[in-house]
């Protein structure tokens, strides 16, 4: 449900479409859209089918169906969750119910296509991002990378990587060069694979649409997520140094 709000806030924030056409375009996950879940219902609908055929004809429940088709039921849904978005009584709910979710699994490390982070850092989550105003058109995938890996144009390189703060030759405590696929993340100075699933793209000064290669750096899941909410490095320097203190000052009392 948080996560559902969640969204439900960001494409709200970003969106000047009238409070119907929201409902009937925005409110829709991709699997929906991927199937042509409320097409197909409609379909059927139109030939006649009652929601109960509906439902045997393709399996889908009856609070999908019913969306679909009940009059007012995409504006009502809205509205509902734009009252269960916020206050303390939601807030304690989540707190509550949460706890009784499934334990979250353990991280898993994976590799992954190297063009396919380029692609995330350039184009974004498409749910939240009008592509018409980004920065840069046309992505020059490699380009990005050649921002820490100099000349690189093939994943078969052996290209030394530039520290993301100097623009010089890395090196790592050893002496020995720092060689794609490796690089120094910018936040935590650990050397970390950049195909590995733990080292993300970041936009460095917290605007997804500044797709700008200068803007292009690496970064480790957990500094990455710990970023999250600034908009500058300044920023994250103040927040976190607050909880350092915090919990420094109270581990020593306790």
């Amino acid at each position: 449900m948080q996560k559902v709000l969640g969204c439900f806030q960001e494409w709200l924030a970003y969106s000047e479409e009238p409070m119907e056409d929201l409902a009937r375009e925005k409110m829709r996950t991709h699997k929906s859209i991927r199937e042509g879940k409320a097409e197909r219902i409609k379909e059927l609908r139109k030939k006649g089918y009652s929601y109960g055929q509906i439902r045997k004809e393709t399996g889908y429940g009856k609070g999908s169906i019913s969306y679909n088709l009940g009059e007012g039921q995409k504006e009502k849904n809205l509205e509902r969750l734009r009252k269960q978005s916020g206050g303390f009584k939601r807030k304690v709910w989540g707190f509550i119910h949460l706890s009784s979710r499934k334990p979250k699994k353990p991280f898993v490390y994976k590799f992954a296509e190297l063009r396919k982070k380029g692609r995330e850092f350039f184009y974004g989550d498409g749910r939240r991002i009008n592509r018409d105003s980004m920065t840069v058109k046309q992505p020059k995938i490699w380009q990005y990378f050649g921002k820490i890996f100099p000349g690189i144009t093939s994943k078969e390189e052996n290209v030394q990587a530039v520290n993301q703060w100097t623009g010089k030759p890395d090196y790592d405590d050893e002496g020995k060069p720092i060689l794609y696929p490796y690089c120094r993340c910018k936040l935590t100075d650990e050397i970390v694979n950049v195909k590995r699933n733990d080292a993300e793209v970041d936009h460095a000064d917290g605007d997804r649409r500044n797709n700008t290669i200068k803007n292009f750096t690496f970064v480790v899941k957990y500094a990455n997520a710990a970023k999250a909410e600034c908009t500058s490095y300044d920023e994250v320097d103040k927040k976190l140094s607050k909880i350092v203190a915090t919990i420094r000052k109270y581990n020593e009392k306790t």
